[in-house]
């Protein structure tokens, strides 16, 4: 039997007994007069698949890549989700929750890039597989949650399993949990357990990093050393204290969280090795950033954090939400970590005008051993230099960033069942951590000249919820100048719902205009690709053209309990001519997305 096909069955039974699980009337012997217990969930089929082509095969014609754009490798998962909860069973003493996810796709493998044999089946448009599951790809077996509540009375219980913690920023536990009510405001609660990889989405990397072909390993070359050697558990606890509210016009939480991880954390400092070579064998220089130094090995620093969530209406017309996060102690040292402010005042009664204000800012997590786990080889040089190449690599130690936003919309409802917003926001961006190599990210005419700090985009836009033979459509046009280019997105949709609103079909059309900003100060040259003699002032895309994206979603809900939706898009990306270029023109590339989901509920 095919690794597909026992799969697949294993998810039809995992369904089956799920269900069996969820409906009371497979629970033979139970005598309904003894529990008032509610007993929901669902079960949901999906599957998606992406590929684009440009029309170019580099068969025959290896000088053609420099024109090619699309890739050969494609996207595609099918996955089935499973969702039980059974509240106030047991005589009303217990609650049971069980969220899994199963998910099918390919692998990738992107070191074959660096090795000969790729490079010599190039003419055959190799490709990397079909997957959907960042750099490794590969079968998921996520379990989300799974726990058990116990109510020893009604102010008094215990939870144990894998668990979002809710007063404490909803992190993810495999934990205890004690909670106490005290009285009919408050309920504190204290709990301690595991600590998966936040960025893990599957049971066998929750606790021990996958080995990804260098991906886990910081000196790690497969061109010299062979198959990659996993690096062992390296489990996280976490432990703390919290406590929700809930009063008529305030809601609530706050929490107190440490945690600790078995994990190097991102390497310490960049070390530049002086004594390097390039790929020609000369020391170093003439490349201005030679290789770095090993990581230093040390574990990541333990982590403490204060959350608070808070919700506040005022007055009727008024509503004020707040979401803080601080980092007391961490491998980033103190630091705000996350502040949300946001308002919103109905300005005319029964929202005929309504006004949101609100102001963020959020800064890299402070675990530097989950982000470890996300970059490249510490060492440059690597795969790549044993394949004779020089281009660019990720060889640069973790940097955080700070984002902060503010952002305004009106809202209104014009006529009937049309209404219009405009919205503006502004974003800044800064670099937290430069200093890890100050001779870069310290000086302007290095790095800083090209590192922008200001963003910012505005919307219009109609929208009818069916004023006019039940038509529902939308009308919007968007102005981005992010940080690295400037684009036009004008997005319109128009459908309608059928038999009793149990069919919908509504047909999108969306087209953008872009454009990159280049590196300032610098030849057209230079300015066309990346180079490795200066890879931190011409390592920005040059891109200008057009996006035209075409989508049908269509919806099903013959009944209550049955749920059927697909959403297909055609896209069409244009690239403006680019004179004095390693190639002149480009291709159009097109591109076919399709997702399709169907889902049971109870």
């Amino acid at each position: 039997m095919s690794a597909c096909s026992k799969l697949g069955r294993l998810g039809m039974l995992s369904a089956a007994l799920l269900m069996a699980v969820a409906n009371p009337a497979y629970s033979k012997g139970q005598n309904k007069s003894d529990s008032k217990g509610v007993y929901t969930g669902k079960v949901a089929l999906t599957g998606f698949f992406y590929t684009e082509s440009d029309g170019i095969t580099l068969t025959g014609d290896e000088m053609l890549y420099q024109s090619k754009l699309a890739t050969s490798t494609q996207l595609g998962f099918g996955e089935l989700r499973a969702i039980v909860d059974a509240r106030r069973i047991a005589k009303e003493r217990i609650d049971f929750r069980l969220d899994v996810r199963l998910r099918l796709t390919g692998d990738f493998n992107f070191e074959t890039k660096f090795t000969d044999e790729f490079f010599d089946k190039r003419k055959s448009d190799n490709n990397f597989g079909v997957s959907a599951r960042g750099y490794l790809g590969g079968p998921e077996y996520d379990l989300r949650e799974a726990y058990v509540n116990v109510r020893f009375s009604e102010s008094f219980g215990l939870q144990l399993g894998r668990m979002f913690i809710n007063e404490a920023d909803n992190i993810k536990l495999d934990a205890v949990r004690v909670w106490r009510r005290f009285g009919p405001h408050w309920t504190g609660a204290a709990f301690a357990g595991g600590y998966p990889n936040p960025y893990s989405r599957s049971l066998l990397t929750d606790y021990a990093p996958p080995c990804g072909n260098g991906v886990a390993a910081d000196t790690y070359n497969p061109a010299t050393e062979g198959a990659c050697i996993p690096p062992g558990l390296q489990p996280g606890f976490g432990a703390g204290v919290g406590a929700r509210y809930s009063y008529d016009r305030l809601w609530g939480s706050i929490g107190l969280v440490g945690s600790f991880f078995k994990g190097e954390g991102d390497g310490g400092k960049v070390r530049p090795d002086p004594s390097a070579l390039d790929v020609t064998g000369m020391i170093m220089p003439p490349l201005s950033q030679p290789n770095l130094l090993p990581a230093d090995g040390s574990l990541d620093a333990p982590r403490v954090f204060i959350s608070w969530l808070n919700a506040w209406r005022p007055a009727e017309r008024f509503d004020l939400f707040s979401d803080l996060v601080i980092d007391a102690y961490g491998s980033a040292g103190p630091q705000l970590t996350r502040l949300v402010l946001l308002g919103s005042v109905r300005l005319l009664p029964n929202d005929r005008l309504t006004l949101r204000v609100g102001a963020s800012y959020l800064s890299s997590l402070a675990v530097n051993l989950y982000l470890n786990r996300l970059v490249y080889n510490r060492l440059s040089g690597g795969t790549l230099q044993a394949s004779g190449f020089s281009v660019v690599e990720n060889n640069l130690t973790i940097l955080r960033t700070g984002r902060a936003e503010g952002r305004v919309t009106l809202d209104a409802r014009l006529l009937r069942r049309l209404g219009g917003f405009v919205e503006g926001r502004f974003r800044f961006r800064t670099l937290l951590n430069g200093d890890s190599d100050p001779t870069v990210y310290g000086d302007k005419n290095v790095y800083g000249t090209y590192a922008q700090s200001l963003a910012g985009d505005g919307s219009i836009g109609l929208r009818d919820t069916g004023s006019i033979a039940g038509l529902r459509g939308s009308l919007s046009y968007s102005f981005i100048a992010d940080y690295r280019s400037m684009n036009h997105v004008i997005n319109f949709d128009i459908g309608r719902d059928f038999w009793n609103e149990r069919v919908g079909i509504t047909l999108n059309y969306l087209a953008a205009i872009s454009k990159d900003k280049g590196p300032v100060g610098q030849g057209a040259m230079i300015d066309d690709s990346c180079s490795v003699l200066s890879p931190f002032a011409a390592c920005y895309g040059k891109r200008s053209g057009m996006t035209h994206e075409i989508g049908l979603l269509a919806t099903f809900n013959p009944w209550r309990t049955l749920y059927v939706v697909a959403d297909y898009r055609f896209v069409a990306l244009t690239t403006d001519r680019q004179p004095f270029t390693l190639a002149d023109t480009f291709p159009t590339i097109i591109s076919h997305a399709i997702l399709a989901r169907v889902e049971f509920r109870w």
